[in-house]
């Protein structure tokens, strides 16, 4: 098992992704520097003599991730952004659908357990507003894990389907310098779990058994 350094939210996003794609549920993941730039605002200036003068500069938005998904995920990871109402919770992710290609795809932004970061200066919720108004483009927030117990953990990837199990090993090491020793520090002080945790062979057994 390779040892980890200090590990971004993206890369932990990238290795719970890991299995969906060798089983088959994501056809692509797509990361820098990959992903598009979308023109929030294209700027504004007024022209002086030969020159002009920037009044506003453009307002560009890259997200962190895009993932092309396979069919068989639908209903189990995702619930399409366009279908109904009711399906709208049922999964954790809501992407939409491109015809050209005939496929689901989710535009991403992974924040930490706050959620709170800004991008570009800006809060997500007016990125995410702004890129819809110009282009019609959803972009979810996606955070991984909350960093105590809630009564409403909706919004959390990993406690709304599963745990990579990587990060179920600490990279501190015993006195075995040759591996890692379990990571047993998931429940707080209390000895109460910030969120239930499932392995991807447990959420699937979950949700076959729901529908």
């Amino acid at each position: 098992m390779t040892l980890l350094d200090n590990v971004t939210q993206e890369a932990w996003f990238d290795m719970t992704m890991e299995p969906l794609i060798a089983l088959g549920y994501i056809d692509e993941l797509i990361k820098e520097p990959d992903v598009p730039t979308f023109e929030l605002f294209p700027g504004l200036s007024k022209p002086y003599k030969k020159k002009k003068n920037v009044i506003m500069h453009p307002t560009v938005y890259t997200p962190d991730r895009i993932l092309k998904w396979n069919a068989c995920a639908a209903g189990i990871f995702y619930s399409p952004f366009d279908g109904d109402n009711k399906d709208w919770n049922k999964c954790y992710f809501t992407p939409q659908y491109e015809p050209n290609g005939n496929f689901y795809y989710s535009i991403l932004d992974i924040k930490g357990p706050t959620g709170s970061q800004a991008a570009y200066g800006t809060k997500f919720s007016y990125t995410q507003k702004w890129l819809w108004a110009n282009s019609q483009q959803y972009v979810q927030k996606v955070m991984l894990m909350p960093i105590k117990p809630l009564k409403n953990d909706s919004k959390y990837l990993w406690a709304n389907t599963f745990t990579p199990e990587r990060f179920l090993y600490s990279d501190k090491l015993s006195t075995n310098k040759n591996k890692p020793i379990p990571y047993r520090t998931i429940p707080n002080k209390k000895g109460v779990n910030n969120w239930e945790v499932r392995t991807i062979k447990q959420f699937l057994e979950t949700k076959k058994a729901s529908s």
